[in-house]
């Protein structure tokens, strides 16, 4: 009987711990807003703080009050409204970085409460932060000119073709004038395009080189590095390397859709020649096959050395349809323990890019 009793008191509490849960859940009201994301881009130490807002709508059906805003870190401040935001009215909350003197890109969190919701929201902040040199000629020592610069190369990574990589790059002005980018350097080509910031760096100061780069526009994809040269007033020359890694941009597949897509089928990824001749070619086969239920298109195949030649059959692949890929490996001038890549780019979008690793000892 006891027991009986005790079953049920825990029964009958469960329930209104059950009910008190969804009570909760369903009297959080929140703020609509505009974004929770705020990226402001490079931060100069020189410049100060950076203030942005963020705006916020009320679409709930009674007013809203702000009652904590809480940073993360102690150089992110906050200002917001410390009255009510009426139901269909909009309120702000403005927030300000102060530039520290750790550089880098960065991300800070800002947790906004309401009298209707104790759990929050979360605002993010991010950008990169630049503090100034206390000694540019040791921390700009690639010198081109008048123009000194922390690298010698600018590295964009991977870009997607979805849409345009920006790389912000410091730049310190050691000549006796003002120099700015010349017109016709504003664009290197359809998929490069560059403009200082500020448009004039002054002697003794530093800018920005901003450079952005299109990948759709490049219309080729894979590992590129290339040499550009950039005119200046007042009659300078830049010249600087631009290394990118273009990859074609797919969104994600559900798992229900993953058999209807083009899927590219690889008999073998790794082929291991053992020991060679330098004086011999080596040759072998690949076969591929698309194993989707959609046309599979095969964008580019490229290699990592001039040494490694390939042949392909056929470059569109109907469902179930099959092709191969020759290649021929040339050790010539080659000794000890060799890997080649070959590199298959394709319309699969679970995996685009596909590599074929070739082994060897070359006697």
């Amino acid at each position: 009987m006891q027991n009986r009793i005790t079953l049920i008191a825990s029964l009958v509490l469960a329930v209104f711990a059950t009910e008190n849960l969804t009570a909760q859940t369903v009297q959080r009201k929140t703020f609509t807003w505009e974004t929770k994301k705020i990226n402001i881009g490079p931060v100069l130490d020189e410049k100060g703080p950076v203030e942005v807002e963020f705006f916020a709508k009320n679409e709930n059906q009674v007013p809203l009050l702000i009652t904590d805003v809480v940073p993360d870190c102690g150089c992110t401040t906050v200002g917001y409204s410390k009255d009510s935001i009426a139901a269909g009215q909009i309120g702000s909350i403005k927030v300000q970085f102060n530039p520290e003197q750790r550089g880098g890109e960065f991300s800070k969190g800002i947790i906004v409460r309401t009298n209707e919701d104790i759990y929050g929201d979360t605002l993010f902040l991010e950008g990169i932060n630049m503090p100034l040199s206390e000694n540019p000629e040791m921390d700009f020592p690639h010198r081109m000119g008048s123009v000194g610069m922390r690298l010698s190369a600018v590295n964009f990574g991977y870009v997607f073709t979805n849409e345009p990589k920006i790389k912000y790059v410091e730049v310190h002005n050691f000549g006796s004038e003002e120099i700015s980018l010349a017109e016709e350097s504003a664009r290197i080509s359809d998929y490069l395009s560059l403009s200082f910031a500020p448009d004039a760096i002054q002697p003794g100061q530093r800018g920005l080189l901003v450079m952005e780069y299109n990948g759709e526009a490049k219309k080729d994809l894979g590992f590129f590095e290339e040499k550009i040269s950039l005119k200046l007033k007042p009659g300078e020359d830049l010249g600087l390397r631009v290394l990118a890694v273009v990859y074609e941009y797919f969104p994600p597949v559900p798992k229900s859709m993953e058999n209807m897509v083009p899927r590219l089928g690889i008999t073998e990824t790794e082929f291991d020649l053992r020991e060679i001749s330098a004086n011999q070619k080596v040759s072998r086969t690949i076969s591929m096959t698309n194993t989707g239920q959609e046309p599979l298109h095969i964008r580019k195949v490229s290699t990592n050395c001039n040494c490694v030649v390939t042949t392909l059959g056929k470059d569109t692949l109907q469902p179930g349809e099959r092709t191969e890929l020759a290649f021929t490996f040339d050790p010539k001038g080659r000794r000890g323990i060799d890997h080649k890549h070959i590199t298959i780019f394709s319309n699969d979008p679970i995996n685009p890019v596909r590599t074929i690793v070739v082994r060897s000892s070359v006697r």
